[in-house]
């Protein structure tokens, strides 16, 4: 189980999930993941997807991670996320990627029927024209 140190407090990853919305535990958990290696801030947004994947990539944009990275994580989530994610994940990723980039690694992946609708219907069949537009 992770433990997260931030400022003084420690707390399990669980526990910080569910996120008390206080703003000075969320400046302290960015700036104690920004400290982190990168191969541990991927496994720390990793493992706080299932838990609570909006915070997570509200993480992963103060994450100040390198953009291979970036793409990394959000191909991996492309693949692993549940439909649901659809809409937070073009939300979050795409200013962070830039849109071109950001709709033309979503068309190379290769998606569940229902996330590449989901996608569709979030950004009006964005990711189908520009797979067609390959």
């Amino acid at each position: 189980e992770i433990m997260v140190v931030t400022g003084v407090q420690t707390c399990a990853l669980p526990i910080l999930a569910l996120r008390s919305g206080n703003a000075q535990v969320d400046k302290d958990v960015r700036q104690w993941l920004v400290g982190l290696p990168i191969a541990e801030r991927l496994v720390f947004l990793k493992q706080l997807w299932p838990l609570n994947f909006r915070y997570s990539l509200r993480l992963l944009q103060a994450a100040q991670l390198p953009r291979q990275k970036n793409e990394y994580m959000f191909r991996h989530w492309l693949r692993a996320g549940h439909h649901n994610t659809a809409q937070e994940l073009i939300k979050r990723f795409e200013p962070v990627l830039g849109e071109r980039k950001f709709w033309q690694i979503a068309s190379q992946e290769t998606l569940s029927p229902t996330m590449r609708e989901f996608m569709n219907y979030y950004d009006l069949g964005r990711l189908d024209s520009q797979a067609q537009g390959k």
